[in-house]
């Protein structure tokens, strides 16, 4: 049967000759030992102790919510956000000018990339004001 190439845009019986075949197990592969590199690390007792780190010096406090709304977030739980993601600054991964203290919401959004790494960098450069 023939069908419309959505690569080359001509019609073929079969598959496209010039669409770069990709080896999905090997991609697999690559993506499963990163993941469990990454999860390795998150369990370290390096990571638990750079996490503390972080905390102690944004004092507990989501970042985001006191920079841009001058708000104190109460009884919420905060996660410590790697600004550039370990998979891709892996040597930053316990950089403390790499890494802010935010809300699970402000989490969220910056894991969404809703926040530029330059501005989130810009927040941790001075110290929270209460």
């Amino acid at each position: 049967m023939l069908k419309a190439c959505s690569y080359c845009g001509r019609i073929h019986d079969g598959e496209c000759p010039q669409k770069p075949k990709r080896n999905y197990k090997q991609e697999h592969n690559n993506a499963s030992a990163s993941r469990i590199k990454e999860r390795k690390f998150r369990s370290s007792s390096e990571w638990q102790d750079c996490r503390k780190e972080i905390l102690d010096r944004d004092k507990h406090l989501c970042r985001l919510c006191l920079y841009e709304d001058n708000y104190i977030s109460v009884g919420q739980r905060l996660d410590v956000h790697h600004i550039e993601p370990l998979h891709s600054a892996w040597d930053k991964r316990t950089s403390h000018s790499n890494l802010i203290t935010l809300c699970k919401m402000h989490h969220n959004r910056a894991d969404h990339g809703e926040y530029d790494r330059g501005y989130l960098k810009k927040i941790i450069k001075s110290p929270p004001i209460i």
